[in-house]
């Protein structure tokens, strides 16, 4: 029998623009929205959009920050 662990996320993301938020926040730095959700995968951290191939491929090649790679099951970088 095995048992798998579970982790207490400490982020939420946001559900217009895949931003990373802490659990706490109550609007989205990237985009302002208010609608969230604790249900993503993966992660996607933009320290220099300006030299970042992954930041223009994704279209985020404006703001730095972090951004889940899926929100509620669905690809949400594009």
């Amino acid at each position: 029998m095995s048992y798998r662990r579970t982790r207490k996320p400490i982020f939420k993301a946001c559900k217009k623009c895949g931003g990373l938020v802490p659990l706490d926040a109550k609007s989205c730095p990237y985009c302002g929205s208010t609608s969230f959700t604790e249900d993503w995968e993966g992660m996607v951290i933009i320290i220099d959009p300006e030299k970042s191939l992954v930041a223009k491929m994704i279209d985020r090649a404006d703001k730095p920050g972090i951004y889940a790679i899926k929100i509620g099951g669905k690809v949400a970088l594009k």
